[in-house]
């Protein structure tokens, strides 16, 4: 299955490229990520209010230049030349935190630096207007759940060359990395004017006239019936903000080693590789709805054991599985939010970016609501993971007013 589709998306037109640049979106975000709040409290001096003042002035950021950039890009504005100005702008957010001293600064580098938000959603739409558009279902769902295994790899490769980078000089390497961010963005626009303008050629013959063998437009769903799957991938994406807040800190707690967050981080992204693709099949036999359900329960299970293990071997094992929640919830979801969204796909890959950010904030601001840091913590995500299962598999109405 998995080398089919595989063999496919490399046969397919852009298909390389967009994995290409799929990758390194991945491994440059995987590279700044650990290393922002490294400079925030090291080298700029922020205390812990001010640093959560930062993640949320950036998360709120993201979320509406996702959310703006996917209704502006389905129609009204090209998305490569949202692209551009997405990196433009972020590169200057690299060089402020570089630059910054006050806390003030950081804020405002960390709203120029969420503009690099613009760039992934809309090389997932593109992926499934002019990568896989002509597929099947099935396959377009295995296809684009493995070409976000291409962002788990430049994640794993990213983790890796970030814990290099951790050893020199913080704001010495944001300098160094704004030009590799814009030239990524850059070469990311190029790809999407380059695809866009292939797409137009397919769709209009030479006589000018739309093209009758057109796939016909998907109707679009009112909002109403949205809300359930979109309120579930909310809880689902709050849950996995939780593990990301608190594990380095739990852990810590209980064992009083460092070292072991970041080795269960790393076995979580390297098992990504195969469960993005066991997910993608998953969803195309039984469907992308029935997918995230089955990977929801599997968080559920995932947080039960971290709630209550000090087993080392289990704990390590159980983040090892957690990798399919991830496919489930990073992969699957984001291909079904899509598919709701019919023609609208740069708003539909968008908007899941904004339940992404949306969920973020209960990891950023659940430090201030808890006292200390033992594991039952993690008794909150079983909830947020069972209730999302629930209502995917008994609120969601979409597939019935898809049939009407």
């Amino acid at each position: 299955m998995n080398t089919f589709i595989w063999s496919r998306l490399i046969r397919a037109p852009y298909g390389v490229a967009v994995g290409g640049s799929i990758l390194l979106q991945g491994l440059m975000l995987s590279m700044i990520s650990p290393l922002i709040a490294i400079l925030l409290t090291e080298q700029i001096g922020l205390d812990k209010n001010e640093v959560i003042v930062f993640f949320l002035l950036n998360t709120l950021m993201g979320a509406v230049v996702t959310l703006g950039t996917g209704w502006l890009s389905d129609g009204i504005v090209a998305p490569y030349k949202l692209v551009i100005f997405g990196g433009v702008t972020g590169m200057l957010g690299f060089v402020g935190l570089a630059q910054a001293t006050q806390p003030s600064h950081a804020w405002l580098a960390g709203l120029a630096l969420a503009q690099f938000g613009v760039v992934f959603p809309q090389l997932f739409a593109i992926a499934k207007a002019g990568v896989v558009a002509s597929w099947e279902h099935e396959a377009q769902v295995m296809g684009m759940t493995v070409l976000r295994t291409m962002f788990s790899l430049g994640f794993v490769i990213g983790t890796v060359i970030s814990s290099v980078l951790a050893r020199m000089d913080i704001r010495g390497v944001f300098m160094a990395l704004a030009i590799p961010n814009l030239i990524v963005a850059l070469s990311a626009a190029y790809l999407l004017y380059r695809m866009d303008g292939s797409i137009q050629r397919q769709t209009q013959p030479e006589s000018g006239e739309p093209s009758g063998a057109a796939a016909p437009v998907q109707r679009a769903l009112p909002l109403w019936v949205l809300v359930v799957p979109m309120l579930a991938m909310l809880l689902m994406r709050g849950a996995d903000s939780t593990r990301t807040a608190y594990l380095p800190l739990v852990t810590l707690q209980l064992f009083n080693d460092a070292s072991i967050a970041p080795l269960m981080f790393s076995l979580s992204a390297a098992a990504e590789l195969v469960a993005m693709g066991l997910m993608g099949y998953v969803a195309g036999k039984f469907g992308e709805k029935n997918a995230i359900a089955i990977g929801a329960f599997v968080g559920a299970a995932y947080y039960l054991v971290m709630s209550f293990s000090q087993s080392l071997p289990l704990l390590y094992t159980s983040n090892v599985v957690y990798a399919l929640f991830t496919g489930a919830t990073a992969g699957v979801a984001m291909v079904y939010l899509q598919h709701l969204m019919g023609h609208r796909r740069g708003l539909g890959g968008s908007l899941y970016m904004t339940l992404f950010n949306v969920g973020n904030l209960i990891g950023i601001l659940a430090p201030l609501l808890v006292q200390n840091y033992d594991q039952r913590i993690f008794i909150a995500p079983v909830l947020l993971c069972f209730g999302g299962a629930v209502l995917m598999l008994v609120g969601d109405r979409t597939a019935g007013v898809q049939r009407a």
